[in-house]
């Protein structure tokens, strides 16, 4: 059995080994799955975070295993694996369509689903006959997110080259050039009321999508709430959606309430205070996104210490050198995400930090325009690092290739897109690009 699946087994108090290695018979899982209440799976949804990363990881070990075999080779150390990383997309498929209620990561799963049962069906495996429906993956959550990451550099490049053209005009220097200086007066009398309202306005969208997800969830209803979500405690449908959504709520609710301060309060004789705030909330983002890397490389953290004492305990009790190899490449895997994570993750800490220390040389009582021209310069060279570093970190991000292996030259599908014996899983929406869930945005 795979280190993945020894650590589900103790969860799930279900014989994973009688469903991942035994050829010739019919898989259980899935009925296994709908036969359990909901108590039975409260523990699993608490972690499905992690659950999550962990299947993310395995799969794209074994994908890039996979995907450098053409053809595959049948060995029962593979279809071992691939029927581990069937069990764990079935689980996460269960509990994300009926108690979290995230269609697109359901489509996804099945989508990926299918290439295993595919792989698995040609080495004597029977699956049963009837299969749930496949949900739409629905698009407007994620196209909100989407069109908020795409207009979030836009807006943050915009608004802080502006504070730079109206701090330097502020040295006397700069304004002996009068038509310069005249033009950036003129130019900002509409820019600077544009932003204003865009600084609010830009985190409407996200945060009343996540607002009314949460009380979607929240509160009770037949039309838009299964049976078994219904089941589970308002306490623990609280918990789980603010564990999907809680950095956010934090960080749009916050942005937004001092937009509209700014925008509608601290003008005329208030408009000194509205710096203050501007510096709160810088460190307020420097504070916000280290919550949140703490939080997460905890999560993976837990992963690390998890599997490394696994290994100590094969060593002790002198298990097979291939049961120790798996692990060995899964801990491989595993350090190579964590690495990634650490980079993007601290990325925006490190930079809000430096940002934030930068902005207090706009403090009113003790800036000139000088030292106001420096702090506007550092923010702009700030972000500018920030953007280039994220592209960077977007091109090495390491990615789940499971569904390359749908194509003919593998060996596992042999007609259409995913042809099986039976035809219980061809009812498949049109297959969607898969897009990040995770958006950090920098303010």
């Amino acid at each position: 059995m795979t280190a993945v699946l020894q650590r589900l087994h103790a969860q799930l108090g279900y014989d994973l080994k009688e469903s991942a290695v035994t050829h010739n018979s019919q898989w259980e899982f899935t009925s296994f799955l709908n036969q359990q209440k909901s108590p039975y799976f409260e523990i699993l949804l608490k972690e499905h975070v992690i659950l999550n990363i962990e299947y993310s990881i395995y799969c794209t070990k074994l994908a890039n295993r996979l995907l450098g075999q053409k053809p595959i080779a049948d060995s029962e150390e593979i279809t071992e694996q691939v029927a581990a990383a069937l069990v764990m997309a079935e689980l996460l498929a269960h509990l994300y369509r009926h108690y979290l209620s995230v269609p697109r990561e359901v489509k996804r799963l099945e989508d990926e689903k299918k290439i295993y049962c595919s792989f698995l069906r040609k080495r004597g495996y029977q699956f049963p006959s009837q299969q749930e429906l496949i949900p739409s993956p629905g698009f407007f959550a994620q196209k909100v997110r989407d069109t908020t990451a795409f207009f979030n550099w836009p807006r943050l490049f915009s608004g802080r080259i502006r504070r730079v053209f109206t701090t330097v005009v502020l040295i006397p220097q700069i304004q002996e050039l009068q038509y310069f200086s005249r033009f950036v007066l003129f130019a900002d009398r509409y820019v600077n009321p544009a932003l204003t309202y865009f600084s609010w306005l830009f985190y409407v969208p996200r945060l009343a999508t996540n607002l009314f997800l949460l009380l979607k969830h929240l509160i009770p209803g037949k039309w838009w709430m299964s049976e078994q979500e219904r089941s589970l405690s308002w306490q623990l449908r609280l918990h789980l959606q603010v564990q999907r959504r809680w950095f956010e709520l934090g960080n749009d609710g916050i942005f937004f309430t001092s937009g509209l301060l700014n925008c509608f309060v601290l003008t005329g004789a208030l408009a000194p205070i509205a710096m203050y705030v501007i510096i709160a909330l810088f460190l307020f983002d420097a504070l916000w996104t280290g919550l949140r890397a703490y939080v997460e490389l905890g999560r993976l953290n837990h992963l690390e210490n998890y599997y490394a004492a696994k290994r100590k305990e094969l060593e002790a009790r002198m298990a097979s050198p291939a049961e120790i190899a798996e692990l060995s490449v899964y801990q491989e895997a595993l350090r190579e995400r964590v690495l990634f994570e650490r980079s993007r993750l601290l990325l925006p800490v490190m930079s809000n930090t430096v940002l934030f220390i930068s902005m207090l040389l706009a403090l009113p009582f003790l800036t000139t325009p000088i030292l106001g021209f420096i702090g506007a310069m550092l923010v702009a060279t700030v972000t500018c690092v920030a953007f280039m570093r994220t592209q960077q970190l977007e091109k090495i991000r390491p990615a789940n290739r499971i569904m390359e292996l749908s194509q003919p030259k593998y060996g596992i599908v042999s007609e259409g897109f995913f042809p099986c014996p039976n035809r219980s899983l061809n009812h498949v929406d049109p297959e969607i690009k898969e897009q990040d869930s995770a958006l950090v945005l920098k303010q």
